[in-house]
């Protein structure tokens, strides 16, 4: 299994526009961050794991050509607001990219981007709805998945095999982070040092991540207050900042 990290920044990216950087270098390549997302590759299937805002640029520097499916971990804008570019991916392939969510993010999705599942006047449906479950499949591919807190609303986190994905976590509920034992691989958001109100500050993220214990870590959803290399001096040997076009296999 192949992922590709399209864009590890968090809602406003980094630079800010206006050019502003915060705290990070902008000389350092790996402190321009586009809105979050990834794609896993497995069994030649590209599974793309939310559409932000920045997608179109991040398939092209990808070279993607196909989405066989989409999985979203919430309804926020920097998650699913460039799923309008998912159009020209459904039209070269001639078919539909089945999308996956919970029921409140599928909800959200149904509710405001009607033509994208829906026949209108205009254009055909180019995506198919799906409610995720507790363990379900895309085609011979198990994706386990569960809810964490993201302030006044839930977000999923995805395991695949020895692989998962949590972002935009607040915390953990009761129990569902030992659903990620034995994981090797953990991409976990880190918005930035200190508390904010729908997401964990960087000293709880490091304790969801001793009590786990993966081989690697990296951390994403980053914002300008973080920059690359001061994380990268701070963080224990197997825990990195994930950068824009980062390519990991496991």
């Amino acid at each position: 299994m192949k992922i590709r990290v399209l864009g590890c920044g968090s809602s406003f990216g980094v630079p800010l526009i206006g050019n502003k950087f915060g705290n990070c270098d902008s000389n350092n390549s790996k402190n321009y961050r586009t809105r979050p997302s990834i794609l896993i590759n497995s069994n030649d299937k590209n599974i793309l794991i939310d559409s932000g805002p920045d997608l179109r640029f991040q398939l092209l520097q990808a070279n993607i050509e196909k989405i066989d499916a989409c999985l979203y971990t919430h309804k926020h804008a920097d998650h699913i607001h460039g799923i309008n570019d998912l159009r020209a991916l459904s039209l070269f392939m001639k078919k539909k990219i089945p999308a996956w969510g919970s029921e409140e993010t599928i909800d959200y999705l149904i509710n405001n981007f009607n033509y994208i599942f829906k026949k209108t006047q205009i254009y055909e449906p180019i995506m198919d709805t799906n409610i995720i479950a507790d363990t379900f499949y895309i085609d011979d591919i198990k994706i386990n998945s569960f809810q964490h807190n993201h302030g006044k609303i839930d977000c999923t986190s995805y395991r695949i095999n020895d692989f998962a994905y949590s972002t935009d976590i607040k915390y953990f509920y009761d129990n569902t982070l030992d659903k990620l034992k034995g994981i090797k691989l953990w991409i976990i958001g880190c918005l930035r040092m200190d508390s904010h109100p729908s997401h964990a500050s960087y000293d709880q993220i490091m304790e969801y991540i001793n009590y786990i214990k993966p081989e690697k870590t990296y951390l994403t959803h980053l914002t300008g207050l973080m920059d690359y290399e001061t994380l990268i001096n701070i963080t224990p040997e197997n825990i990195n900042p994930a950068y824009d076009g980062l390519e990991l296999n496991i």
